[in-house]
Order: C-alpha cells, then sequence, then structure tokens
C-alpha cells in the first residue's frame, strides 16, 4: 500500500464503503460513487458506528482521527504536513524568539488540529515540558532524526522515548544517592549517554538540558515509592511502540476539528515545586 497514490487510496476508501453500504438492505438505493448526498449519509453512517466501536473498545476516536489527518496531508504531499511521532524544528521568527529565552527548538509532533478554514496547527512536545505547545504549520520544517542510541535497557531512536528514559534512569540515580546508596553502574551509564544524546540533538548546552528536566525530575523523584525502589529492577522501555502511539499515552494529542465541534487543547498538568533532587547532572 506504501507505494499507492491518491486515486488508488480514495478507491480503498470507496470499496470500504461498499462492503458498509452491503450490510444495509436499506441503502441499495444509495449510489456515493456518483451521488455527493449519497456519500456524505453513508460516509456520516460509516463514522458514527466508528464512534460507538471505539466507544467500546476504550480508544479514543479523536486521537486516531487527528493521526489520520496528519497522515492524510503528508500523502498529500503537503510540504507543511507532519505525521504525529515526526522529528520537527521551528524556523523562522519563532526560531529566533525559542533560542532568545533558552528554550528548544526541535520536538516531536504529538498533535493535530485542523480549522475549519483548512488552517493547520500541530502540537509539538519540546524538552523538558508538560503540556504540548500548538504551533502554526508555516513556523515548523523538519527536523534531522534522532540518533539510534543503544542503552543497557534497550534500543532508543526517539526524544521522546530517550526523554522518558533519561528521566526515569535519573530518578534511580537521586534515590540512590537521597538513600547513601551507589548508584547502578548501567544507570550512570545509560543517563551519560541519553543526556548527551539529547543535548547534540537539541543543539544546546548540556547545563540548559539538564535545567529544563529538572521539573521533571523532581516530579519523578516526588512519587517513586523509596520502600520499593530497592526491590524493583529498571522499568521496561517503550521500545516497541511508535513514536505516535508513545505520544498518544504520554502525551495526549488535540482533538480534531470537523468531527467534533468543540476544541479541546490538552489538559495542563499541575506543576509541583517539590525540592530539586540530584542525579540529573553529570
Amino acid at each position: 500500500m506504501t507505494e499507492a497514490g491518491a486515486e488508488e487510496f480514495a478507491e480503498f476508501g470507496a470499496a470500504a464503503l461498499d462492503a458498509f453500504q452491503a450490510l444495509f438492505e436499506q441503502t441499495e438505493h444509495l449510489d456515493h460513487r456518483t451521488n455527493d448526498e449519497d456519500a456524505r449519509e453513508l460516509i456520516s453512517d460509516l463514522l458514527v458506528d466508528l464512534m460507538h466501536y471505539t466507544e467500546r473498545r476504550g480508544i479514543e476516536f479523536n486521537d486516531i482521527a487527528a493521526q489520520a489527518q496528519a497522515y492524510y496531508d503528508t500523502e498529500r504531499d503537503n510540504s507543511n504536513a507532519f505525521a504525529i511521532g515526526s522529528t520537527v524544528q521551528l524556523e523562522g521568527p519563532a526560531a529566533d524568539e525559542a533560542v532568545l529565552l533558552g528554550q528548544p527548538t526541535r520536538g516531536s509532533v504529538t498533535g493535530v488540529f485542523v480549522s475549519h478554514q483548512g488552517q493547520t496547527e500541530y502540537y509539538v512536545h519540546f524538552l523538558g515540558q508538560t503540556t504540548n505547545q500548538p504551533v502554526l504549520a508555516a513556523d515548523l520544517e523538519p527536523a534531522p532524526p534522532f540518533p539510534a542510541t543503544t542503552t543497557t535497557q534497550g534500543a532508543v531512536n526517539d526524544p521522546l522515548k530517550a526523554e522518558q528514559l533519561l528521566v526515569e534512569t535519573a530518578t534511580r540515580i537521586a534515590m540512590a544517592d537521597i538513600h547513601g546508596r551507589q548508584p547502578s553502574p548501567d544507570d550512570l551509564q545509560d543517563h551519560r549517554i541519553l543526556l548527551d544524546r539529547l543535548t547534540t540533538w537539541n543543539n544546546m548546552p548540556e547545563r540548559d538540558v539538564t535545567d529544563l528536566l529538572l521539573s521533571r525530575l523532581a516530579k519523578s523523584v516526588n512519587a517513586a515509592e523509596p520502600n520499593n525502589l530497592e526491590q524493583a529492577a529498571p522499568p521496561q522501555p517503550a521500545e516497541n511502540l511508535t513514536p505516535a502511539q508513545l505520544a498518544a499515552q504520554a502525551f495526549p494529542v488535540p482533538l480534531t476539528d470537523g468531527i467534533t465541534d468543540a476544541r479541546k487543547p490538552p489538559t495542563p498538568r499541575p506543576a509541583s515545586s517539590p525540592q530539586t533532587p540530584p542525579g540529573l547532572t553529570r
């Protein structure tokens, strides 16, 4: 299917609609291939049934719709279209402002919103941030891929996974320090490698990278179970998840306009102000 073009993809959709229509005798008179009103009626009915199905399965329909919109734009060869999970970077004045503020300019797409006017806005996770930032498509361009990185906890080839794994690793190092234990040599090695990769990929000074991650680390240490941490094995990394799946699980994507009327931005996570723990810097 990857070699198919827009016409082939459209025919796949028509065939799916043929099969759906065949389920209902009362729709035999409809001809979605030649009549626009018939097409709208059948497509609407199919979407409603898919909404019911995703609800029964416990799957978020709007997340799927947002991802589908992004892939659709990509398949139309839209130069400003980015799939969920892809790496992007700010350009132009938006990039200049981020650099001036000491903020990262590279991130991962976690959601997409298309307005009624057809304007595309992407939600991007930037290093250390707990909420996804809305960015106009015109302010984004593709970023270099995150370098494949081998750790003792598995391979990492995505900045979202690298950041998550670094915070988890730094949390175990910090907890060991708090309780007067020697950190695991594997954790120290992974920490060094992951911090170096994130520093290089974000093209930022290491100190700025550690500062951006301190709030996430502090929250993670605050939530740790000291009594269980000594016995617990390092958590399994999410190397089997695609960037899009990780984005959907860890960073909720926004709703897609056109499926529902209300635009619901990601829910901000409450900020915490715990004591700054050790373990993130070398």
